[in-house]
């Protein structure tokens, strides 16, 4: 039995980890993550190529023909290891499980008590063939979900890769380490023919246009052209390192493409048997994939570098240029800040050497900001794209004020003593390159809230003061009394009358922005490393080396609040969108969330790996992320936007610990994505429609056109109104007898007299029968009972049409009875206070029809009609007062 004691420690575990989670952020999507060194899955339906490439635990598909993303699909438990496409079905191996997808809903999983990673997968007619780290093929039927066989290579023979050669009927081919090949059969499970050794190890197999002929991909650099039917070398051709993807033009041209390990492709002419051109440094990375489109002159590269790109061969020369491309960044990027005041781009900048432009929204809006002709120079001095562009960005800093009129962004490179212009609206880096007067590296850089002026904090400690629309220098803020080491941070106010310079000299200078003199420094305990404004407050945070984050207040240029809790060094901060919290994160891979009206800290979590910088949307919807060792950045959702948070103060007990990072997909580990089928969807619509309270108004959740339409619908019939009358037919039925002549005449049919007994039918019938409609039922029957619910529910499921027919239809007496029940329907669902807008159509629609039959005859039905419109006045006010109330108290806290 378990003790008392051990009951007891489980509950504290338990409710401990219960409360672990984060107060304030969940986890949304990541962004920026395109393919990784998993090789895409490339499929053709109709005139559109599509591609699935590999982000992780996820799988994306892209259309090629606009390069446009279709969908994400699920997170997988671990990440993925293989893909491959077949239509619509998408496998995807995850550790020694394969996942059968239907677009984005998991529709199979087949699962193995072994412990092995599936490498590479290839559909095998109606089975999928899946090769394991454990040197065993395995066959599956995805269709049973059943393991069909599998092949157990010997010690001699370590399988690297497979392929299933172009019209040979249950037949795969086999490449190993070894360098040796083998053909097997996989219906009969034996071996067909083992090649000789190619003398270095096999990297990768293709399918060239030539039935029996496969290109072998040698780790030594080589291609060898095999035909495996006759076991006979046809070319080889050589390039630099291991091959790692093969492909074939099939649109006449008899072109192959090779790329290695290092991101170049060799373009090789096979008729002339040479090399027609190199494309050096087309990745920044290993190459994974490559894929010639069917029947076209184009190109689609996939890398390790976080990039798709699609090239074109349209030149005289044979040799192709850039198309399309979607990437992101291929280093970890290391600063993030939101752009403009509507939450859509994150500016970002990493290790890569390059500027981006992400959208929060749209991915295929995501742009890296140009350098100028890389590729261009690149060819000339056969280098790599990389080793041409700027130093790694270490700040920057920007300002929409003036981004139609110059260059609006500054950043400051390392170990570089020039800070340089972009232009967001251009997309490019822009014409001017700021120097430091002292020639010292630049380390900070700032824009005035105007947009006029950018500023350069130097090493040396001065900062120096250029107009962003000339580039020319202006003035340096520093001399005796400025500071004594490099500068840190620089901020300028709304107004431009201070600029704020931090330094690791242990001080934080105010200098008025026109004169450049000294107002007043503020001693700190500490060197600073980071700074941060917000400039609707006057409050500047800084996070110095002594782990603390220190508030200031710059009208009194006093500490107003002192954060402590971190552990390890502060890597970046931001304040929220209000200005009520500081985030900030440290590399002891904590978030923390500081609140300042209360100097508490109300949020923390822990994540796995460390966060390098943090910026807060403008709007306050979402905190985004980076990371060590991640290229993507992270989207976290502020939940007191859209539920209710409690912000007391927490300690460092209840840190979350290990909570998971955003994925593509924006669904959490281990979360099951239940897909609604839609067979329900009408089940729960009066659940859907129950009010929070009996004394509010609620309008229908049926479409639009329900009650629209109707109001409009003699409109509409006169429109859809046919122009001409339909004709007769120019001939009788086939089964009625002609008359012999020259023109063919009809016989007409003996016309039957009627008898007494049908005679006394027909007239017993039209005046004793009289149809009763399933309206005119359920609204005698509301009538009796008093409840019109079932007649309410059965007018929703009339189209307008049919709700004009049966108003049109009802049966006038002396008393206008029907008349009368339908109002006192309308007057019942009005006390109901539901289907506001529905109601006032059907009575609109009853009164147009019937208003001079009502106007006629005056008595109780004008009197029912006078009640409605009581009704209605009585509404209208109650609701016109709790408006104007609600208005008043926003006018009243935004004045106060």
């Amino acid at each position: 039995m378990v003790s008392e004691t051990t009951k007891k420690r489980r509950f504290e575990q338990e409710s401990k980890s219960l409360a672990v989670k984060p107060k304030i952020f969940h986890p949304f999507r990541a962004i920026g993550y395109i393919t990784n060194d998993v090789p895409a899955a490339f499929d053709a339906r109709g005139q559109d190529f599509f591609m699935t490439t590999c982000v992780g635990k996820n799988f994306q598909i892209y259309n090629l023909k606009k390069m446009n993303l279709l969908l994400v699909g699920p997170q997988a438990s671990a990440p993925l290891t293989a893909i491959a496409t077949m239509n619509n079905i998408t496998f995807a191996a995850c550790g020694s499980s394969l996942i059968i997808y239907k677009r984005a809903k998991e529709i199979g999983r087949i699962t193995s008590d072994s412990e092995f990673v599936i490498l590479q997968l290839v559909i095998f007619g109606g089975h999928i063939l899946g090769l394991c780290d454990d040197n065993v093929l395995r066959m599956w039927d995805y269709k049973t979900l059943e393991l069909y066989t599998q092949v157990e290579f010997g010690e001699d023979f370590t399988a690297s890769a497979i392929l299933h050669p172009s019209t040979y009927l249950n037949k795969v081919l086999v490449s190993s380490t070894q360098g040796t090949m083998q053909i097997w059969n996989m219906r009969t499970n034996q071996l067909i023919y083992a090649f000789k050794s190619f003398e270095s190890p096999i990297t990768c197999l293709a399918q060239t246009p030539v039935v029996d002929v496969v290109a072998i991909g040698l780790l030594n650099g080589t291609v060898i052209l095999h035909n495996i039917k006759m076991d006979e070398k046809i070319d080889t051709v050589r390039q630099d390192d291991r091959v790692t993807a093969i492909s074939f033009r099939t649109d006449g041209q008899h072109v192959m493409a090779t790329a290695n390990m290092h991101g170049d492709i060799a373009l090789w002419d096979l008729e002339k048997r040479t090399l027609v051109h190199v494309m050096k440094g087309a990745h920044d990375a290993s190459i994974s994939c490559l894929q010639f489109l069917n029947s076209q002159p184009i190109l689609v590269s996939c890398g390790s570098d976080n990039a798709v790109k699609q090239w074109i061969f349209d030149n005289l020369d044979g040799t192709p240029r850039l198309l399309k491309s979607r990437s992101g960044h291929h280093s970890p990027p290391s600063r993030i800040r939101y752009y403009g005041q509507d939450g859509h781009f994150i500016l970002s900048s990493g290790r890569d050497r390059s500027l981006r432009a992400f959208s929060t929204i749209k991915d295929a809006q995501t742009v890296e900001l140009s350098q100028g002709a890389l590729a261009k120079k690149a060819k000339n001095y056969n280098l790599k794209i990389d080793e041409l562009k700027l130093p790694q960005i270490t700040q920057f800093a920007a300002s929409e004020r003036k981004q139609k009129e110059w260059d609006n962004i500054l950043t400051c490179h390392l170990n570089d003593n020039g800070a340089r212009s972009w232009s967001y609206k251009n997309k490019a880096l822009g014409k001017h390159v700021m120097q430091t007067k002292d020639t010292s590296a630049a380390k900070a850089v700032a824009i005035s809230s105007c947009g006029n002026f950018g500023f350069v904090g130097c090493a040396s400690g001065s900062v120096d003061m250029f107009n962003m629309q000339s580039g020319l220098y202006r003035k340096t803020f520093g001399g005796e009394s400025g500071h004594k080491k490099a500068v840190t941070g620089v901020v300028g106010d709304n107004l431009n009358r201070y600029l704020i310079t931090a330094s690791v000299d242990r001080t934080i200078k105010i200098w008025d922005f026109n004169a450049a003199t000294l107002l007043h420094t503020i001693a700190l305990e500490s060197p600073v490393v980071t700074m941060e404004f917000q400039r609707n407050s006057d409050l500047l945070a800084v996070a110095c080396d002594d782990l603390g984050i220190r508030v200031i207040d710059i009208e009194t240029q006093r500490v107003v609040r002192e954060f402590w809790g971190h552990r390890n060094r502060i890597t970046d901060m931001t304040f929220s969108s209000d200005g009520r919290w500081i985030v900030s994160a440290s590399l002891d891979a904590t978030v923390r969330t500081w609140d300042l009206p209360t100097g508490n800290l109300v949020d923390v979590f822990k994540v796995d790996d460390v966060a390098t910088s943090v910026t807060f949307s403008p709007t306050g919807d979402f905190l985004a992320t980076t990371h060590v060792d991640n290229v993507g950045i992270f989207l976290w959702a502020n939940k007191t936007q859209f539920s209710n948070v409690s912000l007391r103060s927490i300690t460092d007990d209840e840190v979350a610990e290990l909570v998971s990072l955003p994925t593509a997909s924006g669904l959490d580990e281990g979360v099951e994505v239940e897909v609604d089928t839609g067979a329900d969807e009408d089940d729960d619509i009066d659940s859907k429609t129950e009010q929070l309270a009996d004394d509010m108004i609620t309008l229908s959740l049926l479409p639009r056109s329900k009650w629209q339409n109707l109001l409009n619908l003699e409109t509409i019939k006169l429109r859809n109104k046919s122009k001409e009358a339909p004709k007769a037919p120019e001939k009788a039925p086939f089964f009625l007898p002609t008359l012999p002549g020259v023109v063919s005449k009809f016989v007409a049919p003996e016309k039957v007299p009627m008898t007494e007994d049908d005679s006394h039918f027909k007239s017993n019938f039209s005046s004793d029968y009289q149809h009763e409609t399933e309206f005119t039922r359920l609204l005698r029957a509301g009538h009796d009972s008093g409840d019109f619910s079932s007649f309410i529910d059965y007018m929703k499921t009339l189209n307008p049409s049919g709700i004009d027919f049966e108003i049109r239809s009802m049966t006038l007496d002396s008393e206008l009875t029907l008349l009368n029940y339908f109002l006192e329907a309308m007057e019942y669902q009005l006390r109901t206070r539901r289907d506001f807008e529905l109601v006032q159509a059907w009575i609109s629609a009853f009164l147009n029809v019937h208003g001079d039959i009502i106007v006629a005859n005056p008595g109780s039905i004008q009197d029912r009609l006078q009640n409605i419109l009581q009704s209605h006045q009585k509404e209208f006010t109650r609701l016109s007062e709790q408006i104007h109330y609600g208005l008043c108290l926003i006018d009243f806290i935004r004045k106060a």
